[in-house]
C-alpha cells in the first residue's frame, strides 16, 4: 500500500525486491551457455538486477543482484561461486542504480556495472582457476554484462515510466 506522502510502504517495496530476485533467477537459470575455459556461464539475469536498480534504486539492485543471482548458482550446481557473485553482482547493481540516482543516464550506469561485473569475475577465476583460466573468460563475461545492459535498458524503456506512476517510484 502507498503511505500518506505518496511512496511505497517497506512491505511493499521488499515485495518487489523479492519479485525482481526471483525473476532474476528465472532469467538466469532459463537461458545459460557454459562458459568453456572457466566454470562459470553466460546467462541474462544481469538485465533484471541492472531493471531493478533502475527503476527502485542502488539498494533494490544490491539485494536483487545478491539474493538472485547466488540463488541460481546454487539452483544451477556452481555454490562455489555464490559468496563471489553475491559480492559481484550485488556491487552491480548497486553501481547501476547508484550512478543512475547521480546521472539519470541509463546506458552509463548500466554500462559501467557491466565493468564492473566482468571484472569481478576476472578476479574471481583468477583466484580461482588461474590468470589463463581468467583471461579466457573475460570477454564472454564482459559480453554477458553488455547484454544485460541492453536488456535492462530496452525493458526500462517500457517498465520504468509503469514503475513511477503505478508505485511512486
Amino acid at each position: 500500500m502507498h503511505q500518506p506522502n505518496g511512496k511505497v510502504s517497506k512491505t511493499h517495496q521488499m515485495v518487489l525486491f523479492a519479485l525482481f530476485a526471483s525473476l532474476t533467477v528465472v532469467m538466469t537459470l532459463l537461458i545459460r551457455f557454459p562458459i568453456p575455459f572457466a566454470q562459470g556461464y553466460l546467462n541474462i539475469g544481469d538485465g533484471v538486477v541492472m531493471l531493478a536498480a533502475l527503476v527502485m534504486g542502488p539498494a533494490a539492485g544490491f539485494w536483487v543482484g545478491s539474493i538472485g543471482s547466488a540463488l541460481a548458482d546454487m539452483i544451477a550446481g556452481y555454490a562455489m561461486y555464490m559468496p563471489f557473485t553475491f559480492f559481484i553482482k550485488g556491487l552491480e547493481g548497486y553501481f547501476a542504480g547508484w550512478l543512475f540516482m547521480r546521472t539519470k543516464k541509463t546506458v552509463l550506469s548500466v554500462g559501467v556495472a557491466a565493468v564492473w561485473m566482468a571484472t569481478g569475475y576476472l578476479l574471481t577465476d583468477w583466484f580461482l582457476y588461474g590468470l589463463a583460466a581468467a583471461i579466457a573468460a573475460f570477454p564472454l563475461n564482459l559480453l554477458q554484462g553488455l547484454a544485460g545492459s541492453i536488456v535492462s535498458v530496452l525493458l526500462f524503456r517500457i517498465i520504468g515510466p509503469i514503475f513511477k506512476s503505478k508505485f511512486n517510484i
